[in-house]
Order: structure tokens, then C-alpha cells, then sequence
């Protein structure tokens, strides 16, 4: 009986070791996860999210296929506008999205990615789908707060989501404050924003703005340090990408996106980033 009881214990050892030696080190998984996101070509997922909005969280949800270089997109809408259909292609259209609304007035738009209709009740724009937008912001995060990484990540285990195994990390910037910036010219906060890797939906509500554009050069305008104060992160085990992220500010969670379905890098057709494709409605 003892000797049964002494084998379970080390058979128990050494199942929590074994875990604990494959759980990659804080430098090794960010630099993993940067690199397999600098891998993606193409990918076909279900996205989900949520984002505050002037105090309300506005929930999104949608199927979505793209091709990262050159940049393609087709959107398949659920919430909040049923079967409402994207297609955008930079440098093609005027630069503009083609759109089948699947609601009043029933014909298809051609929208400004930027314009406030696409914008609307959401914070980004249809450039920063997938995971590319993503990493650059955890690379300039990585980059300047790579000497406090000890301090300020964390990897809280593993978690299951989505039927995949993922590591819990969390990104904790105990610095986080408000600074002061002056607006220089030419710059408007979506410009401003991209320089400094911040949110320009999180700058115009700090500022108690009205639109992107309502800054002149010369005006200080309050931002934050980093793009937010925490970072949850769900990192999956095999591809390493960040399936589910959760964003915080000094009141809570201000964002959250959810990956699921993912199909990486798979063969996608030209004709599936045009409004004639079979199933399509345009």
C-alpha cells in the first residue's frame, strides 16, 4: 500500500514538473508569439468583441477571410447589422469598401474605411483586422517595457478557449498615467494614435472630443503611457497567436476580441474578394 501510495506521489511530481518545464519562458513566448503573427498570410475565422463606447460596451460579431499581403478583406456581418457584406482592397475602388448593407436602401455603398458609417459603434477601422495590427502594438509595448518584463508580465497557466489549450498572460503596466502631448502639424488623432501606438477611439474619449479631427497643432491633448493599463491574453499553445485579448483601462475593460474557428493560412481564392463569388449578396 505505501509502496502505491509513494508511486502515485511521484507519478504526480512528475506530471507538474513535466508542465511546468514545457511552459515557455516570458521572453520566449512574446518573441514566439510576435513571429508566428509575422507568419500569417492568409486566415478565414469567427470574430467577436465587444468595445466601450461613450460608458456602453458595443458587441460585434462576424465571419471574416483575409489575406494579409496585399491586404484583402471579406466581412460577413451577425451583429450588430445581420448579413451585412464587406469588401475591401486597398488601392482598388477609389479606395473605398464595398458594402451590401442588407437593410435600407438595399443597394450596395462604397464607404470611406475611415468615414463615420464604417466607424460606427466600433473602434477601429477595417486596416487593422486580424492579428498584424495586434502585433505591432505588442512589439512596441515589448520594446518599451522589455526591462520591467519580469515585473510586469505574467503567465497565469493554461486555460482552454475555444477548444484549443492556450497560456493565461497578463500584461500589468503598474507605471500607467496620463501624459501631455503637443499636437504637431498636419497630425490628427488618428495619426497621433498610430505614432505612438495608443487607441484613437481611447484618445478622443480622454480629451472629451467630438471627432478625430478635432485637434489644431499647438493644443496639448492628454494620452496615456501605453496603449492600456492591463493585457489578457489567451496565446494559443500550437500557433502561438493571441486568440483572445482583454483590454483595460483605470475603469475596467474597455475592449475584448475572441478568435474562434480559425483556419491559418489557408488557400484563398482571388474570387473570394470579389462581390460575384457564389453564396455571396451583393
Amino acid at each position: 500500500m505505501k509502496r502505491t501510495i509513494s508511486t502515485i506521489l511521484l507519478l504526480v511530481i512528475a506530471i507538474q514538473f513535466s508542465v511546468t518545464a514545457q511552459t515557455p519562458g516570458k521572453k520566449e513566448l512574446t518573441e514566439k508569439m510576435l513571429t508566428a503573427i509575422g507568419n500569417v498570410k492568409t486566415l478565414k475565422y469567427r470574430f467577436w468583441k465587444q468595445e466601450r463606447m461613450k460608458g456602453k460596451m458595443e458587441i460585434g460579431e462576424q465571419e471574416t477571410k483575409l489575406q494579409v499581403k496585399p491586404f484583402k478583406a471579406y466581412l460577413l456581418n451577425y451583429l450588430p447589422n445581420v448579413g451585412a457584406e464587406v469588401i475591401f482592397i486597398p488601392g482598388q475602388n477609389d479606395n473605398k469598401a464595398l458594402v451590401n448593407p442588407n437593410a435600407f436602401p438595399f443597394v450596395n455603398l462604397n464607404l470611406d474605411p475611415y468615414g463615420d458609417i464604417l466607424r460606427k459603434g466600433q473602434h477601429h477601422t477595417l486596416y487593422e483586422l486580424g492579428f498584424e495590427y495586434t502585433g505591432g502594438l505588442l512589439a512596441d509595448t515589448y520594446k518599451k517595457f522589455a526591462p520591467k518584463m519580469e515585473e510586469y508580465c505574467t503567465i497565469e497557466g493554461s486555460i482552454h478557449y475555444a477548444n484549443r489549450d492556450c497560456w493565461k498572460v497578463i500584461l500589468d503596466n503598474k507605471d500607467y498615467k496620463t501624459l501631455e502631448y503637443t499636437v504637431l502639424a498636419g497630425e490628427n488623432l488618428i495619426k497621433i494614435a498610430k505614432k505612438l501606438w495608443l487607441s484613437e477611439y481611447m484618445l478622443m474619449e480622454l480629451n472629451g472630443l467630438k471627432n478625430y479631427d478635432a485637434v489644431k497643432p499647438g493644443q496639448k491633448i492628454k494620452i496615456t503611457n501605453s496603449y492600456a493599463k492591463k493585457v489578457v491574453l489567451y496565446i494559443d499553445k500550437i500557433n502561438y497567436l493571441p486568440m483572445c485579448q482583454q483590454l483595460f483601462d483605470e475603469k475596467g475593460v474597455f475592449a475584448e476580441y475572441k478568435y474562434s474557428n480559425l483556419i491559418l493560412n489557408p488557400k484563398i481564392a482571388d474570387e473570394e474578394f470579389t462581390k460575384t463569388f457564389k453564396g455571396y449578396k451583393f
